[in-house]
């Protein structure tokens, strides 16, 4: 195995077991879940499976039985529900015609059948007003619109509008700035760190500097796809857990194979722009904090796409929009949330992946540069005017 593979791997094993790397690996989904996806995900195994019996008072004189118990009062409805004969009644008043106001009754308090309650008491309502009415147009009147939206382009063309356009853009930036940002600042931290307690000169007696900085990368990448992989399987695993949610979910996302495709290119692209950046930080900063902070403009700027996600995707042919599709350190995140929005000519997408690539390419050489110069010095932060010559150095 090369040098540098023997260092990726070891980079690989050794973040893996980071306390940092398992609590945002497992400790993020746990949080979501508990926060916001637990009440979604039990939604289907909550639902009462009680028979729902229903009783009600018509005090207009328009309505018939039907499945329904008809009570004289409320105060004989309420016996019913009182000796178990029905679990809820409801109170048609003399103005419904007017207002459409009724009021429903019951025991206790179930959020997860109300639902389900007020579709049956719809039912009847309509049922009944539509007396004489075909079936089916009842049926229309239970459910009149099944809409989709679909937005025009400049040439005529359509795409149809639905939740995949809002989440698939949206989840893929939050991936990409977690897993991303994690792996490249668990390399910022390792370089510091190896400088701070030398390490780095023992390193650096077998290795050269430029196997020394791929291996870092290349392992901190695949730190960053198990990361990713972890997520996907976690996500996977609850859909599973409940069919009823899942096929809610997946009837309602529509993700084309070119999308994903293209997702990972920028994915893995946009990862190593950014850990050769942090990795050239690293070498220049003299602590953790100081890298820190450094490679906190590096963040903000590739957390931007995010930041102004809501205009991207109202104007995905916005000048703004195509600008961040091109720089390096924002095209990955902008230009999946415009490929999501719109069709996005072919050829944007293809220059837009010859500048990251190139702009990956061009910084690893720039960051080896900065690294070979820069890394053995210990406790001195190299000045602006220094930096520029390790650049134009060969």
């Amino acid at each position: 195995m090369r040098k540098w593979g023997t260092i990726a791997k070891h980079e690989y094993l050794y973040n893996i077991r980071r306390k940092e790397f398992l609590f945002v690996t497992f400790g993020v989904p746990l949080f979501i879940l508990v926060a916001g996806g637990l009440p979604i995900l039990l939604m289907g195994s909550t639902m009462s499976t009680e028979e729902y019996r229903i009783g009600y008072v018509d005090k207009t004189g328009l309505f018939e039985p039907a499945n329904f118990t008809e009570y004289a009062n409320e105060e004989l409805a309420k016996k019913g529900i009182l000796d178990s004969k029905i679990t809820h009644f409801f109170v048609i008043p003399e103005n419904y015609t007017a207002t459409g106001r009724i009021e429903i009754f019951s025991t206790k308090r179930d959020f997860a059948g109300s639902r389900t309650i007020e579709d049956q008491i719809q039912g009847f309502l309509l049922g009944n007003l539509l007396k004489g009415e075909k079936g089916e147009i009842i049926e229309r009147a239970k459910r009149p619109m099944n809409s989709e939206f679909f937005t025009l382009d400049e040439k005529g063309g359509t795409s149809r509008e639905g939740i995949s356009t809002i989440l698939v853009p949206i989840a893929f930036a939050m991936l990409f700035m977690m897993s991303i940002f994690t792996s490249s600042n668990f390399l910022l931290q390792g370089v510091v760190e190896e400088k701070e307690n030398r390490v780095m000169e023992i390193l650096l007696s077998s290795v050269s500097y430029k196997d020394l900085l791929t291996g870092k990368v290349i392992g901190l990448g695949a730190v960053g796809l198990t990361q990713v992989l972890i997520w996907k399987s976690i996500g996977i695993t609850l859909l599973l857990s409940n069919p009823i949610v899942a096929a809610v979910i997946l009837d309602k996302i529509n993700v084309s194979v070119p999308i994903l495709v293209l997702a990972s290119i920028y994915f893995i692209s946009g990862y190593f722009v950014f850990a050769s950046i942090m990795a050239g930080v690293g070498a220049i900063a003299t602590t953790s904090r100081e890298g820190q902070q450094m490679a906190g403009i590096f963040t903000i700027t590739g957390a931007i796409p995010l930041i102004v996600s809501e205009y991207i995707i109202a104007n995905p042919n916005a000048i703004l929009s195509k600008a961040l599709s091109f720089f390096p350190l924002t095209s990955p995140v902008s230009m999946i949330l415009r490929l999501s929005i719109t069709e996005v000519p072919l050829y944007e997408i293809i220059i837009s992946i010859l500048i990251l690539v190139a702009s990956t390419y061009f910084i690893i050489e720039l960051s080896v540069r900065i690294f070979r110069a820069s890394l053995l010095m210990y406790g001195k932060k190299p000045t602006i005017s220094e930096v520029i010559k390790y650049v134009q150095k060969n």
